[in-house]
């Protein structure tokens, strides 16, 4: 198919012509004529300038202007649209979004490791000033019962030591603890501690009344 820079450019040889003759002569730079000539619109400044040195060569040759502009109009509809560009715009859009290196994706991977070491650092801080949680399922506050023994059980952090009036009990892997405490008539006091590995404490008392 015939092109705008194929006419211009068999124009120029059919009156004997050089790049540089149409240079001095219509004060295009020879690098634009060669590259209209190329149909490489990408390398002229901008859309508007290629438009009028098409127009200026096609007149000086002598070419019939409406025909020639028909004729570059189509070939802009049907270009890519990085064509339009000036080179030094359409290069960037041209270029991949992200240009993975192994440099890239070293430090990627180190700032990924730096980042989830000081969560876990920040997360480590926060615990070391926290009381570890505790729940006591039983006994209920301020219950009366006629057993002269008491069940204890609740829930706190599995790495948390536990002291159920003073006596360690065993703190299963999922946080849970039971055991059995014996009362005495009358209104007894159960004091639950739990101590985290950084020697926060926390505490809750129950009250129970024993009725043989």
């Amino acid at each position: 198919m015939k092109t705008v820079g194929i006419m211009l450019k068999e124009k120029r040889l059919a009156k004997g012509l050089t790049p540089q003759d149409i240079e001095h002569a219509i004060k295009i730079r020879e690098k634009f004529i060669l590259a209209i000539e190329a149909d490489n619109f990408r390398d002229l400044p901008s859309p508007s300038y290629a438009k009028g040195f098409v127009r200026n060569y096609a007149e000086y040759l002598g070419l019939p202007t409406d025909s020639v502009m028909a004729f570059f109009r189509r070939q802009m509809t049907e270009a890519p649209k990085a064509t339009l560009l000036p080179k030094g715009v359409s290069d960037p859009l041209n270029a991949p979004f992200v240009k993975l290196t192994p440099g890239r994706f070293i430090g990627f991977l180190v700032t990924l490791l730096l980042v989830v070491f000081f969560v876990y650092l920040g997360s480590q801080y926060v615990r070391i000033g926290q009381s570890p949680p505790l729940s006591v399922s039983a006994p209920v506050n301020q219950a009366i019962v006629s057993e002269q023994h008491v069940v204890v059980e609740g829930k706190t952090d599995s790495d948390a030591t536990v002291m159920i009036n003073g006596v360690s009990t065993v703190v299963r892997d999922d946080g849970r603890f039971y055991d059995q405490v014996a009362i005495d008539p009358g209104v007894n006091k159960i004091v639950i501690t739990a101590t985290s590995r950084f020697g926060k404490v926390t505490t809750i008392t129950r009250e129970v009344g024993y009725q043989p």
